[in-house]
């Protein structure tokens, strides 16, 4: 069934159904603002980056720049990059666009900076490494 707004107002809800529903759109020419763009989105929120990749190489929007953003997003999460730089871009788009960039990144692993460990963390690691040799 078709989602009941459009652009759907969060990827969070049913990012599967968003997904399904902008292929379904893709293949019966109908025409929905936005919908490559909201279709990369939903698909990076799913983690789903090789079927970003295909839909950035098939789409004939790659001369649309939100989408050309969305896809600076999936080529740095598939290269196991930092995408904050490049959502910080999308938060920038047009309703719902910029809410979909925050809960994209609300998806990432969060890494943590080994500066920001406390020098007990640092000894236990260090200890643990010299007996589990």
């Amino acid at each position: 069934s078709a989602t009941t707004s459009w652009p759907p107002p969060s990827l969070t809800v049913n990012a599967e159904m968003i997904v399904d529903e902008c292929e379904f759109a893709e293949i019966s020419a109908m025409d929905r603002p936005l919908l490559a763009p909201i279709h990369m989105a939903a698909l990076l929120f799913l983690g789903e980056t090789v079927h970003a990749r295909h839909l950035w190489r098939r789409t004939e929007e790659r001369n649309n720049e939100i989408l050309n953003d969305w896809w600076e997003v999936g080529k740095r999460m598939m290269e196991g990059k930092n995408v904050s730089e490049a959502l910080d871009r999308c938060r920038q788009h047009p309703a719902p666009l910029n809410n979909y960039a925050n809960e994209v990144a609300a998806q990432q692993p969060k890494k943590k900076n080994p500066s920001q460990q406390t020098p007990q963390e640092i000894i236990s690691f260090l200890e643990t490494k010299r007996w589990n040799v």
